[in-house]
């Protein structure tokens, strides 16, 4: 896709020109106009709208590896055709590219909503732009298609992977053309998208965490742990504690950088005199599939932690400074699994199971569908996986608790399951490290599970595994197809994405997770060395240390 954004500016412009009130007054209305509305897969007629958001910085995260002369990733060209795998028979999918129209044919029986202005980077901009040069009377054919569907279905639930802003005033915009009363999506409510859906929901500003006393000599640092957590403005909106490690927010809007550089420092300090511990780790708040995360941060290394505090002044982001987890471990030949299982929330209730992450580095890269019975083989126990599954619905009771439903419809929570050190000595404790409260890289795995459970006529004994891969530059997904080839008589596999030269991504059921695990690494390996892939972690020998 195109490097062209709408500015804020214009983006107010287009609000007006749209809907007769500026982005604040689209947020208002959003409240009443635009509906959560949790449905599973095929449920309910669907439109599924696969743009990337500015929410989570896939633009950023572009231009980042841009700036450091690597190729980008394209996120919002990879987001809308992989989107496509999330529609029902008989769905509306919208979408630009060739890598998308291979998706949509691959698909079969949906219907295909072609947007040909590929020079925004977000699809959300270029049907905003397309709503503002179109006539009432004769809108572009891909609006038209739309406004003609939630006429005649007007449940249709509209799925996409976060309102932001722009989606936020696209959407009203579709529903007055349509003349419904209110837009179903599925979508979180706004406040779970804007003000919760971000890492420093789970920690206290180090300014609020400074005014909590800090620890007697023979205190249970999990005790101080909840104590910093009451300050927390999610502590003092629910009155909930969610599981988390030992850091601090830092507040990016309104720093200079000394201002910054002091936040930092405060935080190191407190992490090294409060908890005792050696090593932090630095996140961004809202950064996509762990990217842009400095690990193993010496706490006591000023100048290591001025350099971090220069990088957050780079965006406007917040970021957050947390304890080095030493995960827990397992190993499949060829490859090490950290223990780092995910919980989700499907269609409005916390959904059965969990993943175990496939990861390169810090960066997400698959998901393994597991559960009680079977979490075990990745070294789990599950009591731990059933602390891991309460956190989530802790979180989700929350959000509909105290007489009010904040419309949390979809999620998913990444866990740590590790060894802190310091004064929580050796015992593993199980946290949150981060809130993915939108559309989410597990939805493909469960997805992959549902359709591996048809095909093979059989729910139970059936497990899936999704890995992200890199294509090769002519690797389209027609090649990837072949290369995938045929599943034996008890698994299942197949190819569900590709942007030639980019992302891809691939699945395999086997009736056993640990298995669908090592033969969806495998596959990825076999691809590479036929030459259809640019990587794969067991050739590039991710070996255990």
């Amino acid at each position: 896709m195109g490097p062209e954004l709408l500015s804020r500016a214009e983006l107010e412009d287009v609000s007006r020109r749209l809907l007769g009130v500026g982005l604040a007054g689209a947020e208002a209305a959003a409240d009443t106009e635009l509906r959560p509305f949790g449905a599973e897969r095929g449920q309910v007629p669907a439109i599924v709208l696969g743009t990337a958001s500015a929410l989570k910085g896939c633009f950023e995260a572009d231009v980042a590896q841009l700036a450091l002369g690597r190729s980008p990733d394209d996120f919002s060209a990879y987001m809308e055709a992989r989107s496509v795998y999330l529609a029902a028979p008989g769905d509306l999918v919208v979408g630009r590219g060739e890598p998308w129209r291979q998706a949509v044919a691959a698909a079969g029986k949906v219907v295909a909503v072609e947007v040909a202005e590929t020079r925004f980077y977000y699809l959300s901009h270029a049907l905003l732009t397309l709503a503002v040069t179109s006539p009432p009377e004769r809108l572009a054919a891909p609006l038209d298609t739309l406004v003609r569907q939630l006429r005649q279905a007007p449940g249709t639930v509209v799925r996409l992977f976060a309102v932001d802003p722009e989606t936020r005033v696209l959407l009203l915009w579709l529903k007055r053309a349509a003349g419904l009363p209110e837009l179903r999506l599925d979508a979180n409510g706004p406040e779970i998208a804007e003000r919760w859906n971000r890492k420093t929901t789970l920690y206290p500003t180090v300014e609020q965490a400074v005014e909590v006393p800090g620890p007697s000599v023979d205190d249970d640092p999990r005790t101080l742990l909840d104590a910093e957590a009451e300050v927390t403005p999610f502590h003092r909106e629910f009155g909930v504690l969610l599981p988390r490690l030992p850091g601090y927010s830092l507040t990016r809007r309104g720093s200079d950088e000394p201002l910054m550089r002091a936040q930092v420092r405060t935080a190191a300090t407190l992490l090294r005199e409060r908890y005792g511990l050696e090593l932090g780790c630095f996140k961004p708040a809202e950064a996509l599939t762990g990217s842009r995360i400095r690990m193993g941060v010496p706490l006591d290394d000023v100048p290591a932690l001025d350099a971090l505090a220069r990088q957050a002044m780079e965006t406007e982001e917040d970021y957050v400074l947390e304890a080095h987890t030493h995960y827990g471990r397992h190993r499949v030949p060829g490859y090490e699994f950290i223990l780092a299982p995910s919980a989700h929330v499907v269609a409005g209730r916390p959904a059965e199971g969990g993943t175990v992450q496939i990861t390169r580095g810090s960066v997400w890269e698959g998901s393994v569908y597991v559960d009680e019975d079977t979490c075990a083989r990745f070294g789990i126990a599950p009591d731990r996986f059933r602390a891991v599954r309460a956190g989530v619905a802790a979180l989700h009771g929350a959000f509909q608790g105290a007489g009010r439903d904040l419309g949390f419809v979809k999620g998913g929570v990444d866990f740590a399951l590790a060894r802190l050190g310091g004064r929580f000595g050796e015992r593993q404790v199980v946290a949150m490290q981060d809130l993915n409260l939108s559309s989410n890289g597990a939805e493909y795995v469960r997805a992959f599970l549902a359709e591996s459970r048809e095909a093979l006529g059989r729910r139970e004994g059936v497990y899936a595994a999704t890995k992200v891969v890199r294509p090769a530059a002519e690797t389209d997904l027609k090649r990837l197809e072949d290369g995938v080839g045929q599943p034996g008589p008890d698994g299942w596999r197949r190819a569900i994405t590709s942007v030639a030269g980019r992302w891809g991504l691939i699945g395999v059921a086997a009736p056993c997770p640990l298995r669908a695990a090592e033969e969806v690494l495998e596959l990825e390996q076999r691809l590479h060395r036929a030459g259809l892939l640019r990587t794969s972690l067991r050739d590039e020998s991710v070996q255990p240390g």
